[in-house]
């Protein structure tokens, strides 16, 4: 057999392995900046040089063979390995330095982190660390555009790992100049008030609905739209209408008596604090450091508002 024929080039076999992660050539193009086409041919050369088909289109979904999936395999390996050691050379900055991006919901991320790891800084001088404020995080890291994020989401894509870090308390608010205009004293109130939420429809309040018992349960009429939590305390400070903050965001202004937290009996259901990586990634040294200053991170300025760490098992998915 002529063993040039049998020869694999690792540019067509970069191409099948975008595609059979991506399970299109549309997404596979345009993660590899070509044309779906492009990706078509590369794959066609590729079986032709293999003498067997690698890939099948089933009800128009991309499946593989036998053969197909074996490739599939080594070119998980291969391109692991390169790819690790393309990040590691990509992110050494001069003298050794090794960088890091954290992504992180923007309130907590601005009002919590950004403070709160600049010792890790100090006790780590060849860290640098890089943050994404966003929503979207789970796109972000399998994207690998961060490397590690920390929210409350859950992340359940199988090549995530995902370790518990502290629990999220919540209170209802409104301000005291709203609440003297509109009579608000049991839950059932909130369905002849404006409420402020993330989202359109009402999503964001869901936990808290469900820790009031059926037929105390309101139905949200009014629900003015506001996606991100700090325009929500602004909203709620100026008489919008009654909001669901994490408490931490609150509990000053609770304090000093410009929000007032309302059913101060019901016990809303909290959130869990993850910290989310891909599995392959977080065997990283850098990625090992900053996962353990976040288990220990001391949050205890926060009283109940945010739980101390867990010190959870790593899991792959390990939301509440």
């Amino acid at each position: 057999m002529d063993r040039d024929r049998t020869r694999l080039e690792p540019a067509r076999l970069r191409i099948f392995f975008e595609a059979t992660r991506c399970g299109s050539y549309t997404a596979a193009g345009r993660r590899l900046h070509i044309t779906p086409s492009a990706v078509s041919h590369a794959i066609r050369a590729l079986e032709d040089t293999a003498g067997r088909r690698l890939i099948e289109w089933r009800h128009r979904r991309l499946t593989l063979t036998d053969d197909g999936e074996y490739v599939r395999e080594v070119c998980e390996r291969v391109f692991q390995d390169l790819d690790q050691a393309e990040h590691v050379l990509s992110t050494r900055a001069p003298g050794g330095t090794q960088v890091i991006t954290i992504g992180a919901t923007v309130e907590f991320g601005t009002t919590v982190l950004v403070r709160k790891l600049r010792p890790l800084l100090d006790a780590v001088p060849w860290l640098r660390l890089d943050f994404r404020f966003r929503d979207d995080l789970e796109a972000l890291l399998l994207a690998d555009e961060i490397d590690i994020a920390v929210d409350c989401a859950s992340h359940t894509h199988p090549s995530l790992s995902v370790t518990r870090l502290f629990r999220e308390k919540y209170l209802i608010v409104g301000s005291p100049r709203f609440l003297r205009a509109h009579r608000v004293r049991r839950p059932l109130d909130l369905e002849r008030v404006p409420v402020i939420s993330f989202d359109r429809e009402g999503a964001w309040w869901a936990n808290a609905l469900r820790s009031i018992p059926g037929r105390h349960r309101p139905v949200l009429r009014q629900i003015i739209e506001i996606d991100q939590v700090r325009g929500m305390v602004h909203a709620a400070l100026e008489g919008y209408g009654v909001a669901l903050l994490p408490k931490y965001t609150a509990i000053g202004k609770v304090a000093r008596r410009e929000l007032t937290a309302l059913f101060p009996r019901l016990r809303l259901l909290e959130d869990w604090f993850s910290v989310s990586q891909k599995r392959t990634s977080a065997v990283r040294v850098k990625n090992r450091v900053v996962t353990d200053f976040l288990l220990h991170m001391d949050v205890t300025e926060f009283g109940d508002a945010i739980s101390g760490p867990s010190r959870s098992p790593d899991r792959a998915s390990a939301q509440a």
